[in-house]
């Protein structure tokens, strides 16, 4: 049997021991970093009842220590393989740790407006108030054509690099920018990702635990006035961690 992998943790959880998806966790020290596992012999189906459930794990666990770092769904290793990919790696998930510690994540994502055919009216189509899918880590794709143009010579590689820097970090658009005004002084940090097949286009913001409740204060008067944004959290912080296994 190999172990379940839900987090990567700072500290031991506080309180009673707590139970993953059938059985109970235990925080095991790897490579000098502590992580969240249940012994498992297969990976869960990946159906949203079994996905809310992870989510529920993590979300609880992330209540009880100062900083935590999901790993994705489906992340079933050997004790070897987990040594392995976590060897070498401290100062990278010490900066990980350094980065989310105490804070929480809120999602904020576009409702979309499709048209019924039949009846010819509009229809307000929200996106689910889930958040990232557990353990998730979405990136955006890099530039394509990496280095086709001629600023992808060695002569203006400069120019390249900010390109493909833009392109791995999309700005948000301008219905999204419209919440740094508002929100700018409460968000430590922001990632936005761009619609893919799976999610909505989505913007993430990192805020301190300390000030979520000033955080959704501030929200609810942009949600007042943009019906067109839907905000969820507090989450724990899905989409500002490396992919570490």
């Amino acid at each position: 049997m190999g172990w379940y992998v839900y987090a990567l943790v700072d500290a031991r959880p506080s309180g009673r021991p707590a139970r993953g998806l059938s059985g109970p966790l235990s925080v095991r020290a790897h490579a000098g970093v502590l992580v969240l596992v249940e012994r498992r012999a297969d990976v869960p189906p990946a159906e949203f009842g079994t996905l809310r459930k992870h989510q529920a794990v993590v979300s609880a666990i992330a209540a009880r220590v100062p900083a935590i770092l999901p790993v994705r769904f489906g992340t079933l290793l050997e004790a070897e393989e987990i040594d392995e990919a976590l060897g070498g790696r401290e100062p990278e998930i010490e900066e990980a740790f350094a980065l989310v510690r105490g804070r929480v994540q809120f999602t904020w994502r576009r409702v979309r407006r499709t048209r019924n055919i039949v009846h010819s009216k509009p229809v307000s189509t929200a996106y689910s108030a889930a958040p990232p899918g557990p353990g998730s880590d979405p990136r955006s794709e890099g530039a394509s054509g990496a280095g086709a143009g001629p600023e992808g010579a060695g002569g203006a590689g400069a120019a390249y690099l900010r390109r493909a820097a833009r392109a791995a970090q999309p700005n948000p658009p301008a219905a999204f920018r419209a919440l740094q005004r508002s929100l700018a002084g409460l968000v430590v940090q922001q990632r936005y990702e761009p619609a893919t097949a799976a999610l909505p286009e989505s913007l993430y913001h990192l805020v301190d635990r300390a000030a979520a409740a000033r955080y959704r204060k501030a929200a609810a008067t942009v949600l007042s006035a943009t019906p067109a944004l839907r905000m969820t959290g507090p989450w724990p912080p899905f989409a500002f961690v490396p992919e570490v296994l």
